[in-house]
């Protein structure tokens, strides 16, 4: 083969989207890989891109860590990425997203985001050249109206969240600045809580407060008396077997048995799914700026039978073709 025509095929070979050749994908998470958000999302990412891709992973363990050691993570997971070399950047969730998009697109890489509570607008996200992604956007008070439903109605409800950033941003857009409002014809009061004994105390005493029901959110920067991380997976836990009041959440994550009822909830693997497609689009060819932001499903029933029956609760006929079993 003559090099002219030697040039011309490398040249066409460089021009070809990377799907074909299999692409360099890195995902950076805001948290760490025990977190069954991320979990969820990851396997998802995996599945909706093939097995063409390699794709390595960063976990920042936001969750757990000082926020005072955020900066330094950042930089640590910027010297992952220098030394991947990736050709696209998934970054999941708030903290990863703020920390991270604008400085990896700026260094020529494409980035997708998923988990972001935020308005991207705010953050100059919206018609970026080499930035797009998911939005999570948690249905707090549509949850809150059908499990009234289900409980045959609610007159007085306690959503509770770790005192998180992320917490606040999530509560946000629906909740405003308001700790207390009605949904329909129940009064509902939001507490942000960041220490776990004040925030057991919450639970304990939901009932004798006039509670009729808790709506669990986000728990996982929770510190003890000692200003130790608890583990997630101990809160709910404990949450679930000392409420005296049913347990609802607002993610798929907090259900099962000795966990959360469940509820109208987001689940990880939608938003996983939905930035596949994003990046699935940009590695054909796609450029980011041209796939605007979107969100992901609004919402799925998910529940616990074995919590259900606990709590003596039986979901109406018309959710039961649309629900999913966590037990």
């Amino acid at each position: 083969m003559n090099k002219p025509v030697l040039r011309w095929l490398l040249l066409l070979l460089c021009t070809l989207p990377l799907r074909l050749w299999g692409a360099e994908i890195l995902v950076i998470s805001s948290y760490h890989p025990e977190y069954l958000w991320d979990r969820s999302y990851n396997a998802s990412l995996e599945a909706h891109l093939g097995s063409n891709h390699r794709i390595s992973h960063f976990y920042m363990d936001t969750k757990r860590r000082s926020p005072d050691d955020f900066d330094q993570i950042a930089e640590q997971a910027l010297a992952f990425y220098r030394q991947t070399k990736p050709d696209l950047v998934v970054l999941g969730d708030d903290n990863a997203i703020n920390y991270l998009a604008r400085e990896i697109a700026t260094l020529g890489t494409p980035v997708v985001f998923l988990g972001m509570n935020e308005n991207p607008r705010h953050k100059g996200l919206v018609g970026h050249p080499k930035i797009t992604g998911v939005l999570e956007r948690p249905l707090l008070k549509r949850n809150i109206n059908e499990m009234s439903q289900l409980m045959g109605g609610l007159d007085k409800a306690l959503v509770l969240f770790d005192s998180s950033n992320v917490s606040l941003t999530a509560i946000e857009d629906e909740f405003k600045t308001q700790t207390e409002f009605r949904v329909g014809q129940t009064l509902v009061n939001s507490q942000l809580i960041g220490d776990y004994g004040l925030w057991q105390e919450a639970v304990l005493n939901a009932k004798q407060n006039g509670y009729q029901a808790i709506f669990i959110g986000l728990y996982h920067t929770l510190i003890d008396e000692q200003g130790r991380h608890v583990d997630e997976q101990q809160v709910l836990a404990w949450a679930s077997g000392h409420s005296p009041v049913p347990l609802f959440c607002f993610w798929e994550f907090s259900v099962g048995k000795g966990r959360a009822i469940g509820g109208l909830v987001l689940d990880g693997r939608d938003q996983g799914a939905k930035a596949a497609e994003l990046v699935n689009a940009i590695l054909a060819g796609a450029q980011p700026k041209t796939l605007a932001p979107r969100a992901a499903l609004r919402g799925e029933y998910v529940f616990s039978e074995s919590e259900l029956a606990r709590w003596r609760l039986t979901l109406p006929d018309k959710w039961r073709y649309r629900t999913l079993w966590r037990d």
